[in-house]
């Protein structure tokens, strides 16, 4: 126990030997720390806040309750939407940002959801403050109206759908009117019996609901095409950005080209253009991006990819609307099947009743459709007029007065930390290579005999005798 009390009073006396060393370098630290990060250009972060709902509607739950469902990773599939070129380069011809890579972008863009919730957060890091600002809230703009487009394009295609169907329907209900009008004049049959009439209202009701599911089948193929189409047009993996944006290498040039772009904007104030240390900074900035493509050439080498969720949602929808196919296949050869023993019974019937029966059978089938036709065209067309995009801003972005960077404080306190540690550690390093005796107590252990007298420093000692005297005097 003394043995360690001696050396934790050893260290003491080490760091207040060197007090004055420790604390210049913790002075010069945080002088430092000030100076550089009054020099750095500010940053400023501007956020927009989005929030995921529910993709429901009545209309198009009742026309296409399985065309619309939404994944389950939903929020996190639009992470990434936001995040894809086609959606940036809207934002950047919007902003004025041409001239800027993908992957700026990207290093400066963050999304982020809010844990628990449907709430995502958009945020943009930029020197110029309007410029973020601006960026975020027509990224959100950009990203609501395509997905508005999406849900309405769906709606579009099953209205065009039923209309052409409509056009089709009406024509041949016109034919088979004049056809009944005029077997009824030339024939001079009026009606049939009442129990051909029940079972031509069955037969009519059969072949509505025939054509109810195979309108629906059309419509489901009609989708399956497009999706299919999109399907073609994406990638089923890409490339991981998280990868690229992570990687040790890219991220120290990276730093790097910061720092010099920060050094080149303070030389430009002082110097010409043909300044040679402008010159040296172009150079060695020229350098450090050439350095970086290289990497992120190499990563893409090494095909680090990630699931596309377009891909993904796309490829679900499809499965779903397979499987709704199968469905409405088999129940169209159910509703076949007895269409077909309804019409072996009615053709026991008389030759002249038989054929008027067919005559009104058409008529009131082809009736039925097109009122059928009729009802959904107007609940499809109020469903695409009701349709809205499943995002909503619930915050605009305003301009950031504050920036988030340099954080002075933090920096000057994490710099005074490093100041002292490295004059501590300094003050061990000297104590350590300092070889010279200083005490009785290590003569003593270096020559193992024992101390018989010590002789005073006179030069020490007489100074401080005579100011003593003379102030005695």
């Amino acid at each position: 126990m003394e043995m360690e009390e001696m050396d934790l009073l050893e260290y003491w006396e080490i760091i207040v030997r060197r007090r004055w060393m420790i604390l210049g370098l913790f002075v010069a630290a945080v002088v430092i720390a000030l100076v550089l990060s009054l020099s750095m250009e500010p940053v400023y972060e501007a956020t927009t806040t989005l929030m995921v709902q529910e993709q429901s509607s009545t209309a198009q739950a009742l026309l296409f309750d399985s065309l619309g469902a939404l994944p389950r990773n939903a929020t996190q599939n639009y992470v990434e939407i936001l995040k894809s070129r086609r959606i940036l380069d809207q934002v950047k011809a919007e902003v004025g940002m041409d001239e800027v890579t993908q992957t700026w972008i990207l290093d400066r863009l963050t999304i982020q959801t809010v844990q628990g919730t449907d709430i995502l957060r958009v945020s943009m890091q930029s020197t110029d403050p309007q410029q973020a600002q601006r960026f975020v809230n027509a990224l959100a703009d950009k990203f609501i109206e395509w997905n508005r487009d999406t849900r309405r394009e769906e709606m579009r295609s099953a209205r065009e759908f039923i209309e052409a169907q409509l056009v089709t329907v009406s024509a041949e209900l016109t034919r088979a009117e004049e056809a009944l009008l005029s077997y009824r004049e030339e024939e001079r049959a009026l009606a049939p019996s009442a129990e051909t009439v029940a079972k031509l209202e069955q037969i009519a009701k059969l072949e509505a609901q025939l054509a109810d599911v195979q309108i629906s089948r059309s419509e489901i193929n009609e989708r399956v095409s497009q999706v299919r189409r999109q399907l073609q047009n994406q990638d089923e993996t890409l490339l991981s950005s998280t990868t690229i944006a992570n990687n040790p290498l890219v991220m120290e040039y990276q730093t790097r080209l910061a720092d010099l772009e920060i050094r080149l904007s303070g030389a430009r104030e002082r110097y010409t253009a043909n300044h040679p240390e402008i010159l040296a900074l172009n150079a060695e900035i020229e350098d450090v991006r050439s350095k970086l493509s290289q990497q992120v050439e190499r990563i893409v080498s090494t095909e680090t990819h990630s699931r596309n969720p377009i891909h993904q949602q796309l490829y679900g929808s499809l499965v779903s609307l397979e499987v709704e196919l199968l469905a409405l296949n088999s129940r169209e050869e159910a509703l076949k099947s007895i269409l077909a023993r309804e019409e072996q019974a009615l053709s026991t019937l008389p030759n002249k009743e038989l054929e008027l029966a067919r005559l009104m059978r058409d008529t009131r089938v082809l009736e039925e459709i097109y009122v059928m036709l009729m009802q959904r065209n107007e609940e499809t067309r109020i469903a695409e007029a009701m349709q809205t995009a499943s995002v909503q801003v619930v915050d605009y972005a305003v301009e950031p007065k504050s920036p988030i960077k340099p954080r002075i404080k933090l920096n000057m306190a994490i710099a005074g930390v490093l100041g002292i540690f490295i004059g501590v550690g300094l003050a061990f390093l000297l104590a350590f290579v300092d070889n010279t005796i200083k005490t009785k107590e290590e003569v003593e252990t270096l020559l193992g005999l024992p101390v018989l007298a010590q002789i005073p420093d006179v030069t020490r000692v007489v100074p401080s005798y005579g100011k003593r005297h003379a102030r005695r005097e």
